[in-house]
């Protein structure tokens, strides 16, 4: 349990390192007022803040998701594990769906903070200059009900987005024979997976993304219903969509960085970072093939904040 937290950890701040600045990208055009819009859209809004703060103004708020990756892998693989392994058919498509959905709500409590001052620090840069700092200042202005801020939207996200990636990445790496499963087909399912994650929890994470933010200076919105009727009447039903584009472009490389990085992680922890397996070459498919349920599950597992 232990390689497979390390590994997690490693890979996971890959991942994000990665993913970070269309995360920024999504969170800007989710939040921004759509009866004014700033931006034209994805490649409009990158450019725009590029052209401002070059990268650090992509990689606005990226400690705390970075800070949040260890908390978030320790709670989803271990909450999913051992729920997987409780259930009465522990392989079937419906227990990897049930585990997900579990893992989904116990991490939703670290996540939700950790959301909260990176979207804030990512579209103010008057909140504060680290997440803890911003915490801090929520805190002191909106007390505990500040903090909470979007817990719910973030549940209701996690629950079926967690339960959606289980099943979809189980579904499409399960064969005929007991053989390992090839590199390709795995980094595929992994970004597959994400891909219908996203896309069926996206309107609930842009409804959070707003709740979130609101706040920094004055108050919009009293309520997740309350900001859902607004966003429609003001700007359809598409808005809710608003940031899908870099968030589905994102999902992939980031997948496919986090699966490399926990690979070689678990390889070099184990004493095998020049290619070797109990003395003989091996090749990936064979790496992979014997790696545990939980390496796998690590290897591609979804990243919150990706």
């Amino acid at each position: 349990m232990s390689l497979d937290f390390v590994a997690g950890c490693v890979g996971g701040i890959a991942g994000v390192i990665v993913g970070h600045p269309l995360d920024t990208v999504k969170v800007h055009l989710q939040t921004q007022d759509h009866n004014a819009p700033k931006y034209r859209g994805t490649i409009h809004c990158f450019r725009s803040l590029m052209a401002k703060d070059c990268l650090k103004g992509l990689y606005r708020g990226v400690s705390s998701p970075i800070v949040g990756v260890a908390g978030i892998n320790a709670v989803v693989f271990g909450v999913y594990g051992n729920t997987q392994r409780r259930l009465s058919d522990p392989e079937s498509l419906r227990s990897h769906a049930l585990a997900g959905a579990a893992a989904g709500l116990f991490q939703s409590f670290i996540c939700s903070p950790m959301e909260l001052a990176k979207s804030r620090l990512q579209v103010s840069d008057k909140v504060g200059n680290n997440p803890l700092e911003c915490l801090k200042k929520i805190y002191g202005s909106e007390g505990i009900k500040g903090l909470s801020r979007g817990l719910g939207l973030t549940i209701a996200r996690e629950i079926p987005g967690y339960s959606a990636y289980f099943f979809t990445y189980e579904l499409l790496t399960r064969t005929e024979d007991e053989g390992p499963i090839s590199t390709g087909r795995m980094l595929f399912a992994g970004g597959f997976a994400g891909v219908v994650s996203w896309t069926v929890t996206y309107p609930v994470d842009a409804i959070k993304s707003r709740i979130q933010v609101d706040g920094i200076t004055s108050t919009k919105y009293a309520g997740a219903y309350d900001c859902l009727k607004k966003t429609v009447k003001s700007s359809g039903l598409t808005s809710l969509f608003r940031g899908l584009t870099p968030t589905l472009v994102r999902a992939f490389p980031v997948n496919a960085v986090t699966f490399a990085v926990v690979t070689w992680t678990v390889r070099i922890l184990q004493g095998d970072a020049l290619g070797k397996f109990g003395g003989n070459e091996f090749g990936w498919s064979e790496f992979l093939g014997r790696l545990s349920v939980s390496e796998k599950s690590l290897v591609c597992g979804r990243e919150e904040f990706i």
